[in-house]
């Protein structure tokens, strides 16, 4: 097989350009962990089973997936483009996406606006979605007077775009470095830790991995990955999974030929001396750019192995067992309080059934779930219900009289919780160890509650001004609770949604003509974070 040549951006910018390198770095978080993690589940590896992804490769390159929402973004070019770069007689570097059918194949070709698809290169990308930002690579031309020639040379930086807004804004992040290249970025599950790979200097040798932080403000506190990880070869086109390992490429000696995928474990808070991944990841030729599932199930990579399209070919790979991150010892103890709605008080012999699921962050699908269509509160309206797949369920769980009940659960595992108590309504959610924590508080609504009504002592009647009728009556009596049953604020907001305001302006006005009255307000979220408000007369 001829050499394939690193140009100066490998897998991002391929063949025939000048010589540039890249690597990747690994980072001590700033809480360690303190258990150890398999990386491959070896029992899994024959039974995986790889998909080239036909509706979307084509006879030039297809290559660098990545996560972006409910979609895979990847590089590609396409010889029908508008930009052509004559140095390597090759199309510019794009970047596009694909949707997701159920079956986790990507469906078709879209590509970004034209603020991210530059004239020049682009290349590998991440993306951070707490704040909706597409970190990805661009090359970047600089003309410099040589022996008093102009001379152009190229570097590759990272840059980053809001996609928030219909025209992103497109900048450089302030890692990148002048007259070296900065290239691939990567980034932590809190989009505050980033890996990169570039050619400065204080590196193994070509281009190495390097990690930074985020202070709110700007990257910073750089470091490299360690002589565990670079080489003096070249190591490229990382990804973190779990924040635990760490995939990359590199065409060091001791693989089966090309780029070869390897991986790397956060142990006792550092990271193990890679490894090489197994067959089928890698081949005799060029393989990268590997993603991960969270489910460790299935994801994509980057190849030009036989039997593809041409070029590189994006390829899915499955498995009916987690091939990635399986490690019994991954046991984590978790803790329930059960509350009573409306005062808060514990609830003891609450039922607490789990049952693990098959849910993907990664990506939304309906086979997932089972799918009932209902009618809506309007007439016409119609409700789709989605219940979550799940397999078998643990043994019950009962609380005891704090309202407490723990349990030993898998910490990459995600759960269906459903709780049930006499004199209460059930309430079930989907938990998240990640999400969660060790510990929380879920409330169960009673049965049947007395309403204001049927409060004895005398009251408030407040008429809605609009219509005048009749919307809240407030008890006036020392130690009386009224419920607000429709404050709800916009997910993950502090502003109320429109219309919710009426029941507070109905207590405003209730106090404001009773200027004696005082009142206690108490609020809490529920676990589709839905705000309640409670007020009572002391």
């Amino acid at each position: 097989m001829e050499e394939r040549k690193l140009d100066y951006t490998y897998f991002c910018f391929f063949k025939k350009l000048p010589v540039y390198y890249f690597a990747l770095v690994f980072v001590i978080f700033s809480y360690p962990y303190l258990y150890s993690q398999t990386p491959v589940n070896k029992a899994a590896v024959p039974g995986i089973k790889i998909f080239n992804e036909k509706n979307i490769n084509t006879a030039n390159l297809e290559s660098s997936p990545a996560f972006v929402g409910d979609k895979i973004a990847f590089v590609y070019t396409d010889v029908k483009g508008k930009f052509f770069d004559q140095m390597i007689d090759e199309p510019f570097f794009e970047l596009g996406y694909s949707m997701i059918d159920q079956g986790n194949e990507l469906v078709s070709r879209q590509i970004y606006n034209k603020r991210i698809n530059s004239e020049l290169h682009e290349g590998p990308m991440a993306y951070d979605a707490h704040t909706n930002t597409l970190y990805f690579t661009r090359s970047h031309k600089e003309t410099r007077k040589v022996k008093g020639l102009e001379t152009d040379t190229f570097y590759l930086r990272i840059m980053s775009a809001d996609l928030n807004a219909a025209k992103p804004t497109v900048a450089p992040i302030n890692l990148n470095v002048d007259r070296f290249s900065v290239c691939h970025p990567a980034l932590s599950t809190s989009g505050k830790t980033i890996f990169y790979s570039s050619n400065k200097p204080g590196g193994e040798g070509k281009m190495d991995l390097y990690v930074a932080y985020n202070n709110g403000d700007e990257w910073t506190g750089s470091i490299t990955s360690g002589n565990s990880i670079n080489t003096s070869s070249n190591e490229a086109f990382p990804y973190v999974y779990n924040d635990s390992l760490l995939i990359f490429a590199s065409d060091r000696p001791g693989g089966p030929g090309g780029w070869d995928l390897y991986i790397s474990a956060l142990k006792n808070g550092s990271w193990s001396d890679a490894e090489l991944l197994p067959a089928p990841f890698n081949s005799p030729f060029d393989d990268l750019g590997l993603i991960i599932r969270q489910n460790g199930k299935s994801g994509y990579f980057a190849s030009n192995r036989p039997g593809g399209h041409g070029k590189d070919d994006i390829y899915r790979f499955q498995s009916e067992l987690p091939v990635f991150g399986d490690d019994a010892s991954e046991m984590v103890r978790t803790e329930i309080r059960v509350l009573d709605k409306l005062t808060l008080e514990p609830i003891s012999k609450t039922e607490i059934t789990l049952t693990p699921l098959a849910i993907d962050i990664n990506n939304f699908t309906l086979s997932s779930y089972n799918v009932d269509m209902l009618s809506g509160r309007d007439p016409g309206d119609l409700v789709l219900k989605l219940s979550p797949k799940k397999g078998q369920s643990f043994p019950t769980f009962t609380t005891d009289d704090q309202g407490l009940s723990a349990f030993q659960i898998k910490k990459s595992q995600k759960y269906l919780v459903k709780m049930q108590a006499e004199g209460y309504n059930g309430a079930s959610l989907i938990y998240d160890f990640n999400e969660f924590g060790s510990s929380f508080n879920m409330v169960l609504e009673p049965e049947s509650t007395s309403t204001p009504e049927e409060t004895e002592g005398s009251e408030t009647v407040i008429s809605d001004q609009d219509n005048n009728t009749e919307v809240i009556n407030v008890p006036m009596e020392p130690g009386a609770v009224l419920v607000l049953e429709s404050i709800y604020y916009d997910y993950n907001s502090s502003y109320i949604q429109p219309g919710a305001a009426k029941e507070l302006d109905h207590l405003a006005q209730a106090m404001t003509e009773n200027p004696n009255m005082k009142i206690r307000l108490e609020s809490h979220t529920d676990s589709q974070a839905l705000l309640h408000t409670t007020s009572s007369c002391p």
